[in-house]
Parts: structure tokens; sequence; C-alpha cells
């Protein structure tokens, strides 16, 4: 009852919150993941919905992890969709983000977002600023890995400001930094051509330069294709081939995927045309870079009018998600009642059990006290059977202790007919090697008949009698375990049973000791013991 009593309100606790609290932080992940992969499939409506719901959720909560990725992807989404002031808003918003969360990973992606978004639009500066914190950033933190793709850009926009051997610092340390990594030591490569190109050392820089073309054509990076084309054009210029260096522009034209990208193309093609005296062309490729221009102006146009709608959409949205929110407040207000109204029944209900406890206890108490009686008896009982059980075990031990003094006085008896028996052979040879008495022929046959009687197993016999009245039934079991074993065989094991040693057996088998030893080894393997087991203990446990 009282663990009941417990229990409730540590329910209202934790299943009303999961009831109202929406999605957890593990399912808001699991959005952005799905928001992220849409938002690389174009559909950025989708995409900036399900980041700003998710977001909402996580502002909320407090989860820094999921309102910094939601904030970073609102903000890459407005990046690729050319939005880049409303990008860089978001961008600095999840820079506050991560500076108060305690890894500072976070910090480095979003300051490496809005250096590459000034490098977009051509403020190598403020670029190379944020490239740098974010390089020093990894640096401080040990991640190498982003050290060095940090490395690679410095190196890129350093190129860009001119300041050229400090590019090539930068440059040389992403090589260390960046062998582990081919994506990214290619882009290292591309620094390094336009370094060594801006140092005039044109031969090395398209020796590298015909390295990397093969690459970046079979991997279909056709963006860095064409960069790495402009640079080979211009060192052809250098050399004074300036039709192979107008072939390189004109291809790198017809790859160019972007047409940002075809601005400079056509920018170059004009300027090569007008040294090779080519106005004609040189002015074709002037226009075209005005048309570029303007088409860009109308693509800048287009996308501003649809990002314009997306904002409205977003805004729309994000008055609709308040909207629900208050709604949300509402009915929790409504939920609150309904979980009060349902504590004071649970509360009337818990009074009535608990009156039912009572008489439930008493019977309880009852129960027990007739239990306790019911082990108490069962306790002397167990006592009375404790007590005859040792009475058993020394009455046991009485007779265990009997056979063992009844087999000391067997052994008594054993050594004194031997001993005897020495003697009176020991007797009976002296007399025979008397001269006088080995002439006397019924002398001599009265002591052969001594020797006789000396052999005689009568009292043998008699012992043996009195050591199967004393161990029960032992001779009988050895015979019908090993029906093969001679008489003397079974008289030695007698003796090993009784616990004499070699030297005592061996004096009353009037043998040596060497012979009593050799005697045993031949009984063991003939009844086959391995060589772990004593023959005492086989026959002990018969």
């Amino acid at each position: 009852m009282k663990l009941f009593l417990k229990t409730i309100p540590i329910i209202i606790l934790f299943v009303l919150p999961s009831a109202i609290s929406g999605q957890s932080e593990k399912e808001c992940e699991v959005i952005i993941d799905s928001a992220i992969q849409k938002m690389f499939r174009k559909e950025h409506t989708k995409s900036l919905e399900m980041l700003i719901r998710v977001k909402s959720v996580s502002e909320q909560k407090k989860w820094d992890k999921s309102n910094f990725r939601a904030t970073n992807n609102i903000g890459l989404n407005y990046y690729l969709m050319t939005d880049f002031g409303e990008a860089l808003k978001y961008y600095l918003e999840a820079y506050d983000i991560a500076t108060n969360m305690p890894e500072k990973k976070h910090v480095m992606t979003v300051v490496n977002n809005i250096a590459i978004l000034y490098f977009q639009e051509k403020n190598n500066q403020k670029a190379y600023e944020y490239f740098l914190k974010a390089y020093q950033t990894a640096k401080e933190n040990d991640r190498n890995d982003k050290a060095g793709a940090y490395a690679v850009n410095l190196g890129l926009v350093l190129n860009k400001l001119k300041k050229i051997n400090e590019a090539y610092k930068y440059i040389q340390e992403a090589e260390i930094l960046t062998k582990d990594d081919p994506k990214v030591n290619v882009m290292n490569k591309m620094s390094l051509a336009e370094n060594l190109y801006l140092k005039k050392k044109i031969n090395e820089s398209e020796a590298i330069i015909d390295n990397l073309i093969p690459k970046l054509e079979a991997d279909k990076q056709t963006e860095n294709l064409v960069f790495i084309l402009l640079i080979k054009a211009q060192i052809n210029e250098q050399k004074g081939d300036f039709a192979q260096a107008k072939s390189l522009a004109l291809q790198a034209r017809k790859l160019s995927p972007n047409i940002n990208n075809r601005e400079e193309v056509y920018n170059y093609l004009s300027k090569i045309n007008a040294e090779t005296k080519n106005y004609d062309e040189s002015l074709k490729y002037k226009d075209s870079v005005i048309i570029t221009n303007d088409s860009i102006s109308r693509i800048n146009n287009s996308a501003l009018f649809n990002n314009g709608k997306i904002k409205f959409e977003m805004q729309n949205y994000q008055f609709e998600l308040k909207e629900s929110q208050q709604r949300l407040k509402d009915e929790r207000k409504i939920f609150y009642i309904i979980i009060a109204s349902a504590v004071i029944i649970i509360l009337l209900v818990l009074l009535f059990l608990y009156n039912n406890s009572i008489k439930y206890r008493q019977q309880k108490k009852i129960t027990q006290l007739e239990f306790e009686k019911k082990q108490s008896d069962n306790l002397i009982l167990t006592q009375q059977l404790k007590e005859q059980e040792t009475l058993s075990l020394l009455e046991k031990e009485r007779l265990k202790n009997e056979i063992e003094q009844q087999n000391r006085q067997l052994t008594s008896q054993a050594l004194t007919i031997s001993s005897r028996n020495d003697v009176v052979e020991e007797i009976i040879e002296a007399i025979v090697n008397q001269p006088e008495i080995s002439n006397n022929t019924k002398l001599v046959n009265s002591i052969k008949d001594l020797k006789i009687q000396l052999k005689s197993n009568n009292q043998w016999e008699s012992f043996f009698k009195h050591f199967e009245g004393v161990n029960q039934n032992f001779i009988a079991t050895l015979k019908e375990r090993h029906p093969d074993l001679s008489s003397s065989e079974i008289r030695f094991i007698c003796y090993v049973y009784m616990n004499l040693s070699h030297k005592e057996i061996a004096s009353i088998l009037n043998i040596s000791p060497e012979s009593c030893r050799k005697r045993k080894e031949r009984i063991s393997k003939k009844l086959n013991l391995p060589d772990k087991i004593n023959l005492y203990d086989y026959i002990s446990a018969i």
C-alpha cells in the first residue's frame, strides 16, 4: 500500500510531461537530418519549415545542440538560395549559440560558413578573418583534420589577397594535415598551383596542374576544373602561347556549370583576344560579360522574389506555430484540470484502500503468528533430528574405534606369532648345526616335524577368522570383485588394509621390505589399479 502511494507522484511527474512535451531531442535530430536531405534536393521551403519547427522546440527545451544545428542549416538553406543577407543573419545567431556550448567544434563550423559567405561575395579580407578564426579554434582544440581544411581555405583567400608568402605557409601545413583526406588534399594542390603561378614559378605550377586535371575529370569536379584550366591558360599566356591559352579558356567556358563562373571566363577570353589584336572577338566576349551580368541580375532578382515568397511562407508558418503553441498552452491548462480531478478521485480511492489495508494487516499479523508457531515447532523437530544424527555419528565413531582397536590387536598378534616363529627357527637352526645332533636320525626327524608345524596355517586361519569377524564381509567382497586372487595375496592385502608398514608386513611374512614393496606393486597391477590410485586407498573403500 505504501509503495503504491509513493508511486502515484512519480507517475504524475514522469508520464504527464511526456504526454505534453512533443518531440524528444533525439526525434529533433532525426528531423534535422531529414531537413538537410531536402535542402540538398533544393526543397528549401519544406526544409526550412522542418528546421524552424525544431528550432522553436529546441529553444523552449534549451537543447543547444539541436538549436545550433537547426539555426546553422537555416542559414545554409538561404546561402544555397543566394540570399546571403538572410544567411548571414542565421549564421551569426548560430555563432551566438555555439559560443555558449562546451564543445568548440560548433564555433569552427559556423565561423567557416560565415567565411565562405564573405568569400562568395568577394569580400576576401572578411573571409580571411573568419577562416583564420576557424583555423585557430581548430588548433586550440587539437582538431588537426579541421585545421587542415581551414588552412586550405586560408591559402585560397590569401592568394586572392596577393599575400602569397603567407598563403604558402598555410598550404605547406595543409599538405601534411590533409594527406589522409584526398578531396581536401586536391583543393590544397589547386591552391598551391595558384600560389606558384603568382610567384612566377610557372613550370612547377603547370606540373601540379597537369597532375590534377585527370583526377578532376575522373571525379567530375567541373568547377574546380574550370579554376585550374584558367590558371593554366594564364601560364600559357605568360609563355607567349596565346593559341593554347585561348583554347584552354574556351574549354573552361564549355565546362563552366555556373553562370557566376562564366563572367570570369568571358573576361579572360576578352582580354586574351585583345592581346592577340582580335578585337571583334574581344568585343563579343565583353558583350557576353554584360549579358552574363544581366542574366545574373535577373537570376538574383528571381531568386530574391522566390526568397521573398519563401520568407512570407516562413513568417506565416512561424505565426501559425505561435498560434499552435498558444493552443497547446490552453490545452495544457485543461489537461492540468483533468489531472487535478483525477488526483482527487485517486486520493478517495486510496483512502478506501487504506482502510482495507488496515484490516488486511491485522489478518496478516494473525497469519504471521500462526506461521511463526509452525516455524518454532519445525525448529524443535529439526533440533531433535540433529541430536539423533549426532548420536548416530558418535555410535559410528565408537564402532570404528573398536574395529581399529581390534585390528591393532590382530596386528600385535600377527607380529607376536611372526617373532615367535623367527625365534623358534633360529633355535632349530642352531640345534641342527650341532654335529652330535645331525648323527641322531630320530632327533633330526623330530626337528623336521617341528619345522612342518611352524609352517602350518592353523594359527593363520585363526587370525583370518578373527579379522573377518572384525572387518565383516571385507574378504568376501574382495574375492567377489577379484576372484583370481590367491590366498597369499589376500593375506597380503589384509595386512595392507590394517595399515601395516612394509617393514611390519615383511617381518610377518619373513621376507625383505624390498620384496614386500614389489609384491604390493604386483598385486596393484593384478587389480588393474591406475598409477594415481594407491592400493590402501582402493581397499579402504571396499
